[in-house]
């Protein structure tokens, strides 16, 4: 088995405690980046809000690509080249809009650059946790322009992310999962990381025989599973760690370098 791609979870996995990736994965990767490995960032968060990372770990060859929305946009960093996407409408979260308004949770609307805080509940922390690298919009849902949206989310407690899941499973023609305890998000149907991998493994000519993977949130399951080499943080859910074929020190413990450092012997 040869690894050619190493996909990256950030919040949680590759970052620490303050959002940031540390110097120790920052060396790591520019090392196996230059050496011709692939890293790519896979995430829940629009580019936008990946800038700066990529930035950092120096993704920007003519080759080197993000997957984004959990998988439902695969883009080229350089230019913005798309190579895949998948979007709902603002008709097919009416009946999510519904549920929030009889369960009191907060809604946001992201398309690819720019997202919108529905506001006739409340308006949710997700605007302060993506920070300033994407406008926001704060509108009530009836005001919501009809736009290509990749990704529609409630940030609330971890306790009412739950019951909404609870009360979402079985109804709606969407994929619906947790990405950290307090963060649910509403994706296309059939949308997910292992997805957009799979379209970039296309783009490339390879299998999931030559894809390393890092994570430790529900939003990280087909992606672990998947790739031939799957590696959970030592500080992910127990189902992320029952179906990886490893696990590393945890998010605050350069749990990625750690792995990495060991397996390609650096």
């Amino acid at each position: 088995m040869t690894i050619k791609l190493i996909a990256l979870d950030l919040d949680n996995t590759l970052l620490n405690g303050q959002s940031r990736i540390s110097s120790r994965n920052e060396h790591v990767l520019k090392q196996l980046h230059e050496g011709g490995v692939k890293v790519v960032l896979t995430t829940g968060r629009p580019i936008k809000g990946i800038l700066p990372f990529i930035t950092q770990l120096g993704l920007t060859a003519d080759e080197d690509y993000s997957i984004n929305f959990n998988g439902g946009l695969v883009e080229r960093n350089s230019d913005r080249k798309v190579i895949f996407s998948r979007y709902i409408t603002k008709n097919d979260i009416r009946p999510i809009n519904q549920l929030a308004q009889e369960m009191r949770f907060p809604l946001d609307g992201i398309t690819i650059d720019r997202a919108f805080s529905v506001i006739d509940i409340r308006k949710s922390g997700y605007q302060s946790f993506i920070g300033d690298l994407m406008p926001f919009t704060d509108v009530t849902f009836a005001a919501l322009p009809e736009k290509n949206f990749f990704k529609f989310v409630s940030q609330t407690d971890a306790a009412q992310v739950q019951a909404i899941q609870n009360a979402t499973q079985s109804n709606l023609d969407l994929t619906i999962v947790k990405s950290r305890p307090n963060l649910l998000e509403f994706l296309p149907n059939g949308v997910n990381k292992s997805l957009g991998l799979g379209k970039l493994l296309d783009h490339f000519g390879w299998t999931f025989e030559n894809v390393m993977s890092f994570g430790d949130e529900e939003n990280d399951l087909p992606m672990i599973k998947a790739a031939g080499m799957g590696v959970a943080m030592e500080n992910a859910i127990p189902a992320v760690k029952a179906v990886s074929n490893a696990t590393t020190k945890n998010n605050l413990e350069d749990g990625v370098a750690v792995f990495l450092e060991h397996y390609f012997d650096l």
